[in-house]
């Protein structure tokens, strides 16, 4: 229920935070940092944290020459916009010269609600199935996308992100398990829509890939089935290196008999699934591209070095396998994934390579340059909250020149 001067905040899917009809930050607004400060607060609420904690937070490796007025600044900068917002108690507070915000201005976040409502539907036991369904429904509608994509490369976000999407994703699952039990075709309808926005966020989930095709096999969607499975198969094998579980190979067979699989429309499906597309999405982050394009590209761009006087650096990034469930490995993998793509430079390519790898293509002008890369990436890993998982090892190679 919303409150009078009450700070509220939407996190999901991008930042929205207002105080009644005044907006501090619009949904899809540019993030800057009094309000990345805001943000770190507002999720620490009542945690001690340092002040050293907060710059090491919000500018990391940014080489800023004086990172403590820069605080000081942000927090100015905050106090004023919130204070003109409406909120005239004091919101930052300071103890022993920490900042912190004040327990006692009122604020409302769509991720405290979200993490209610998962604690009622997935971890109160003796809770009635009709409240789980309906907890579901209301955490699902709120997950409106990720958590705060505009700050995803932040390391101190990163596991909170990780934990909210599985959350998700657990909570899509046990509201499609209820559904797809019930004879009700709406039902099956509901788990297909479900399932086909989570499979948005993450396509490699075996389990969410099932629940969609059993919708489908519900609904007696056959020509559905054989149009995706391809797509899928396809991007299991490219990602993962592995097959699709049996219980989807079924599922296909089931839509296969007596099928005619004509060669045009596998071509067309191939064809729809070129990487090269066109869109008013910015480019962020390094390309990301299968390793036989890799291959292509590595050719091209050490021709290319060589005229430049430059040198092509190639890092390969292992992640050992520790005692972790399997979709919790390809969690990671996708984590480290996203994480590479923000930390490397637009002109950077990158692939997955093996099972648990991924090589990197660098374009230096000193050969000691990927040394910064390395231990960037390294570090920020290890404070990203997942390194428990899998460890993670660099190695370099410099290719001969071309003579």
């Amino acid at each position: 229920m919303q409150q009078t001067n009450c700070l509220q905040a939407s996190m999901f899917g991008g930042l929205q935070i207002h105080v009644g009809d005044q907006y501090l930050v619009e949904q899809g607004g540019r993030v800057n940092k009094p309000m990345e400060l805001l943000v770190y607060l507002l999720l620490n609420i009542g945690v001690q944290t340092s002040n050293e904690q907060i710059m090491e937070a919000l500018w990391g490796d940014d080489e800023v020459e004086n990172p403590a007025g820069a605080l000081k600044n942000a927090a100015y900068s905050l106090r004023r916009q919130l204070a003109k917002a409406g909120l005239q108690q004091e919101c930052i507070i300071t103890r022993d010269r920490q900042y912190a915000w004040n327990p006692e201005v009122p604020v409302e976040l769509d991720v405290d609600r979200f993490n209610k409502l998962y604690e009622i539907a997935m971890q109160t036991p003796g809770t009635p199935p009709e409240k789980v369904e309906r907890c579901c429904r209301e955490a699902v509608a709120l997950y409106a996308g990720d958590f705060l994509p505009a700050l995803s490369d932040r390391y101190w976000l990163m596991a909170r992100a990780s934990t909210l999407r599985q959350r998700y994703l657990s909570m899509v699952l046990h509201l499609s398990d209820l559904l797809l039990a019930s004879e009700d075709r709406s039902g099956a309808e509901e788990v297909m829509n479900l399932c086909s926005r989570a499979l948005l966020l993450e396509p490699l989930s075996e389990e969410l890939q099932l629940r969609h095709f059993t919708a489908l096999r519900k609904l007696d969607m056959k020509t559905a089935v054989l149009n995706h499975y391809p797509v899928v198969a396809n991007m299991f094998f490219d990602e993962v290196g592995e097959p699709l579980p049996e219980s989807i190979r079924e599922i296909f067979r089931w839509a296969s008999e007596g099928a005619d699989l004509p060669m045009e429309d596998i071509r067309h499906i191939q064809k729809d699934l070129d990487e090269i597309t066109r869109d008013d999405r910015p480019i962020r982050g390094a390309y990301f591209c299968p390793y036989e394009v890799f291959k292509h590209m590595y050719h091209m761009v050490v021709r290319s070095a060589t005229r430049n006087s430059e040198d092509v650096i190639l890092l390969l990034v292992t992640l050992t396998p520790q005692e972790a469930p399997k979709q919790e490995r390809i969690r990671v993998m996708l984590s480290v994934k996203e994480l590479i793509k923000n930390m490397l430079r637009k002109g950077d390519v990158f692939s997955r390579y093996g099972r648990n790898q991924y090589v990197l293509m660098l374009s230096v002008k000193n050969a000691d340059d990927y040394k910064v890369v390395r231990d960037r990436l390294l570090s920020r890993y290890e404070k990203s909250g997942i390194s428990q998982i899998l460890h993670m090892q660099v190695t370099v190679g410099i290719p001969d020149p071309i003579v």
